[in-house]
């Protein structure tokens, strides 16, 4: 599953080779939660970098944790909660989301610095901003399918 990437000087990284589908099935299964997930397991592969992005892993995985406790919350609080305290935490979940896709879109835009001056990868900044981790995901598919070739 792990394949490699290289620049033109003859560095490379692992990078995971990751079915677009499955990434796009678990991110809607999980409401978005596994974007989390993806960040952390591509996390060794982004450090390697020369031009290290500055992508803040530690506020990903308390992101990530967040999200599943407000999925786990959505989907069975009303077993435990009365509405006026599932209203609550939906303020709150507003205000994370919000946050969320700040961290997401910031470290989304710093790996594609990295990766335009490291492994000249040039990534579509509107196709990046709409589709995010999956045209990430794409691209480097596309990247080890041509190395194939």
């Amino acid at each position: 599953m792990e394949k490699l990437i290289s620049n033109e000087n003859h560095l490379s990284i692992d990078f995971r080779k990751f079915n677009l589908s499955v990434l796009i099935l678990l991110s809607f299964i999980t409401l978005g939660a596994y974007i989390g997930v993806w960040f952390l397991r591509s996390r060794n592969s982004m450090v390697n970098f020369a031009d290290r992005p500055k992508i803040h892993f530690g506020l990903w995985r308390l992101f990530t944790i967040l999200s599943f406790i407000f999925l786990f919350i959505q989907l069975f609080g009303s077993m435990v909660l009365s509405d006026y305290g599932i209203l609550n935490l939906q303020s709150y979940e507003v205000v994370f989301n919000f946050c969320f896709i700040g961290l997401l879109y910031y470290s989304i835009f710093r790996l594609r610095d990295s990766f335009d001056e490291e492994y000249d990868l040039h990534l579509n900044k509107y196709l990046l901003f709409l589709f995010h981790i999956f045209y990430i995901q794409f691209k480097l598919n596309q990247v080890h399918s041509a190395s194939k070739q």
